[in-house]
């Protein structure tokens, strides 16, 4: 049977799975990474594909694609820089790639990959326009619209880098008070610890687990309850949903799709974001887009980069 790879490189793990050409999941691989050199992460890759090849040789991978963070150059193959790989510059990584597995290969901005897969295999299938934001270290963006994936020039969909406080905090990209910053999983760790700061009783405390803090935990204590997790996540809720206000008003999306490891946290994260994007949107009493969570998941990018090599190299 034939299958393609899909590769997802993040600021923090690397993952590939083995796609069918309809979209299915044969099988998944993740493994964590320090966010170091390119050529560090193409290690990882051709190990991950040594894995995921070995386990199934029934399958014949025919291709690749890889989603990588950062403003990507598609048709050069070309990662130019990206903010939460900061030794990235001009990186060739579509022919690193293709020269360690031997196989064709194509590149795009992760996030782009992600929306391609749940446009075609998860929440924005039937979609005519969709924006589907990934929200973990960083803020990605991926644009569908009129039923294409959209990139401008090269590189519109970067969201997580609108700005959103003028005088914010200054952002890895060179910006200041952009949404990421005020809405990535850091975010989420940061409106703990000034919420705790402030004497707020919380389990986060009883457990000791406020010196190693993650988004996943800050949403499973929402979960359970915790007043201080919620008022975290409804604080960051509210920064995105500012930001999806603007992309409403500009783009006027059938949804918005939101997926990525701070999404994880579910309703206790959505519900404000939506109340702040339908208060920010004075066509609200008309018409507002669903805001929904991804389907796929943290194989949404995977999935995605392997179904755009698929178009890119479809099977004899």
């Amino acid at each position: 049977m034939r299958a393609y790879l899909g590769i997802d490189i993040g600021g923090t793990n690397i993952k590939a799975a083995l796609v069918s050409k309809e979209g299915g999941l044969v099988a998944f691989l993740s493994l964590p990474w320090s966010g170091g050199a390119a050529g560090d992460a193409v290690d990882v890759v051709s190990r991950l594909t040594q894995n995921l090849t070995s386990a199934n040789e029934d399958h014949e991978v025919v291709a690749c694609g890889v989603g990588s963070a950062g403003l990507v150059d598609t048709c050069a193959g070309v990662v130019r820089l990206s903010p939460n790989l900061p030794e990235w510059y001009d990186v060739e990584l579509r022919w690193m790639v293709a020269e360690a597995l031997g196989l064709p290969t194509r590149i795009e901005n992760d996030a782009n990959a992600a929306a391609y897969g749940e446009y075609l295999a998860g929440a924005a299938r039937g979609a005519t326009n969709a924006v589907v934001l990934t929200v973990g270290t960083g803020i990605g963006g991926g644009l569908i619209l009129n039923g294409n994936l959209y990139r401008g020039g090269g590189f519109a969909g970067e969201v997580g880098h609108m700005t959103i406080e003028r005088d914010g905090d200054p952002c890895p990209c060179g910006n200041a008070g952009c949404l990421e910053r005020l809405a990535n999983a850091e975010a989420v760790v940061r409106s703990v610890g000034r919420l705790l700061d402030e004497g707020r009783e919380s389990v986060l405390i009883m457990t000791g687990a406020a010196t190693v803090l993650t988004a996943k935990e800050v949403g499973r204590a929402a979960a359970a309850g915790d007043a201080v997790a919620t008022e975290a996540l409804e604080q960051v809720g509210r920064a995105l949903g500012a930001g999806l206000a603007n992309l409403v008003l500009t783009l006027d999306p059938d949804v918005i799709v939101i997926g990525g490891g701070v999404a994880a946290a579910g309703e206790p994260l959505l519900a404000p974001t939506r109340a702040e994007m339908a208060r920010r949107c004075y066509g609200s009493s008309v018409s507002l887009p669903r805001v929904v969570p991804a389907e796929l998941g943290n194989t949404a990018g995977v999935v995605g980069a392997a179904l755009l090599a698929r178009d890119e190299f479809p099977p004899v």
